[in-house]
Order: C-alpha cells, then sequence, then structure tokens
C-alpha cells in the first residue's frame, strides 16, 4: 500500500500540558506554512515568520513543534496527501477511458481539490534538498502509475500506457512549470483538444 493511501505518521515522543486556547492548531500551522510556501518559497518558512503571521509568539510556535523540521515534515505529509488523493480518486472511478480522463483534466482546470501552485511550490523546494526530491519522484511515479492503469485498462500494452501515462502527467507539470497563465474558460474549451491528442481518441 503507498504512503499516500496509507501515510506513516511518526507518533510524538514527547508530552506536554495542553497549550492555551489561542494557539494555532498542528493543522492551522500547516496551512499558515503551505500559504508562505506557495507565494514565497522554502526559504521563507522560518518560525519568526509564521509566528508573526499566526499572530503568536515564538513559544505558541513551541506548543505544536519540536522545530522547524518537524513542521516541514508535517508540509510535505500534507502536499503528499491533498494534491494526490484526489487525483488517484477520480481515476479509480468507473467509467471510460474518455470519461476518466475527462475527470482528471477537469480536476487540474478548477483548481478545487488539486493546487497546481502547491505542486509548483513543493517542486522548487525539491530543487533546493535532496530528501524532498526522492519524495516528489516517489509522488510522480504513483501518479503516474495511476494513469497508466487506466490506459492499460482501456486495452493498450504496457509500454504504450506507460508512454501516454508520461505524456499526460508531463504536460501538466509542464503546463504550471512553465508559468502558462490562461482562464478556466480558455482551459475548458481546449480540454476537448488536449482530450482527443493524448489519449488518440477521435
Amino acid at each position: 500500500m503507498s504512503t499516500i493511501e496509507n501515510p506513516a505518521k511518526k507518533p510524538r515522543t514527547w508530552s506536554r500540558t495542553p497549550p492555551p486556547d489561542h494557539t494555532p492548531s498542528t493543522r492551522e500551522w500547516v496551512e499558515i506554512a503551505r500559504r508562505v510556501l506557495i507565494e514565497e518559497g522554502i526559504v521563507e518558512v522560518k518560525i519568526d515568520r509564521l509566528a508573526r503571521l499566526a499572530g503568536v509568539t515564538r513559544g505558541g510556535f513551541y506548543w505544536r513543534f519540536k522545530g522547524r523540521e518537524e513542521l516541514l515534515e508535517e508540509l510535505i505529509e500534507d502536499w503528499r496527501t491533498t494534491n494526490t488523493k484526489p487525483l488517484l480518486r477520480v481515476l479509480s472511478e468507473p467509467g471510460s477511458l474518455r470519461e476518466r480522463m475527462q475527470r482528471l483534466g477537469d480536476l487540474y482546470i478548477s483548481e478545487t481539490e488539486f493546487s497546481s501552485a502547491y505542486d509548483h511550490a513543493v517542486r522548487a523546494w525539491a530543487s533546493l534538498s535532496p530528501p524532498i526530491a526522492e519524495i516528489v519522484h516517489a509522488v510522480d511515479e504513483i501518479r503516474i502509475d495511476a494513469i497508466r492503469h487506466v490506459f492499460t485498462e482501456a486495452g493498450h500494452s504496457e509500454d504504450e500506457a506507460l508512454v501516454r501515462a508520461r505524456i499526460t502527467y508531463f504536460h501538466q507539470v509542464g503546463y504550471y512549470a512553465t508559468g502558462m497563465t490562461e482562464s478556466q474558460e480558455r482551459r475548458q474549451a481546449l480540454s476537448a483538444i488536449y482530450l482527443r491528442v493524448l489519449t488518440g481518441l477521435g
């Protein structure tokens, strides 16, 4: 079973008294860190910066985390889960090749469950951190394999399904990596053409 479907969480190994009511929850700290990562990059995900945004002192941060590294572990796990589970879900639901790939396209375009900005920010982080790069590579393989499975179920050979899956996935990664800026309306208007080209369906 993949870590996306069953993320392994490290148990906390220390005990403390409950934090004050106004101290942000672990979830809230991760959400603040995610926003800073997307808007400013990983180098700005600093304890002082996050505490100012949360409206608490550094001590408020240490109620929840031993240090910055523990927060970063939570942050990368958040990305692995929130930006991959929706993709796996829409691909695993029943339907024809066209229907399943259309759902994938809609997921990318709508930006309601999948955040291309989050993906892009994590890839920039990976360029500075080999351990994060390994995680990103593993997640890419899981996503590509899910797309490959759709093509094999549609009758394509293993090799052709893999190539089609890679092209489909690399197309989306390249879309936001190159800074393409199109409205949702424009992307939706082109989606039928992309679907035909990527799947080979008439």
